[in-house]
């Protein structure tokens, strides 16, 4: 998806681009140099393509831009407190007027793309972010990339709202944001990240859509059979 909007919007001039996963669930990106890093719960809650290129979009504005983070902490003699403390201490909020600039050249990006026909999608997202957002302030609470959703209530890409549909969440057919838990799979051993290909299931009442919410865990469970000596002795065997 980061290619497409590159190659729609002509940007051949720049050095091969990546994206990483940051394992936490508070909703936030940001692009480290060329390397945009997208949060576990932030691609949880994206509900489809168009959304995720909105996300990308705005970071890549940034990478264009030529926006550029402070790196006084980007040495391991430079931390000045504990490991324990970096989400507390640390916010590497950018000023409101490069978030400007990079909403700006990020609209150009989606209007050349493959998702400009579903920039709708994208903005229903941001209006189901911005009504969740005074309800969960810690989840839209980024520390170390940019938020969807500001304190003030400003919101990212405000410009997209305008086209988007009115967000009613007791439509059972308007998903406008998915539960936390429901795309990103971390396998808890090694921190590898998947993303498997669960079978949607169709909700039967609005409040299992679960927006911005954690996704329930159901467990397959099968029936115990009684393993007979035999077949105990056959599999000590091997």
């Amino acid at each position: 998806m980061l290619n497409n909007l590159v190659v729609t919007s002509h940007l051949t001039n720049l050095p091969a681009l990546h994206c990483r996963v940051l394992l936490t669930s508070t909703l936030e990106s940001f692009p480290l140099r060329y390397t945009i890093v997208l949060s576990r719960g932030l691609l949880d809650v994206l509900p489809d393509e168009a959304s995720l290129a909105m996300v990308l979009a705005h970071d890549l504005a940034h990478v264009v831009l030529g926006n550029k983070l402070d790196t006084m902490y980007a040495f391991n003699d430079r931390l000045l407190f504990c490991d324990e403390e970096i989400l507390d201490r640390l916010d590497f909020a950018r000023d409101q007027q490069e978030e400007t600039a990079a909403d700006a050249k990020a609209v150009e990006f989606l209007k050349n793309s493959p998702y400009k026909d579903k920039l709708g999608n994208a903005g229903l997202f941001l209006k189901a972010a911005a009504a969740a957002a005074p309800r969960t302030p810690e989840l839209f609470g980024a520390h170390l990339g940019d938020r969807l959703v500001t304190s003030q209530g400003m919101i990212r890409l405000a410009t997209l709202l305008g086209g988007a549909p009115e967000l009613q969440p007791a439509r059972m057919d308007q998903i406008a944001a998915l539960p936390l838990g429901s795309r990103v799979q971390v396998n808890a051993w090694d921190g590898s990240v998947s993303f498997p290909n669960h079978k949607s299931v169709t909700p039967v009442d609005p409040s299992e859509k679960m927006p911005f919410q954690i996704s329930p865990q159901f467990p397959q469970l099968t029936r115990y059979e009684k393993i007979n000596s035999t077949n105990v002795a056959a599999q000590q065997s091997k």
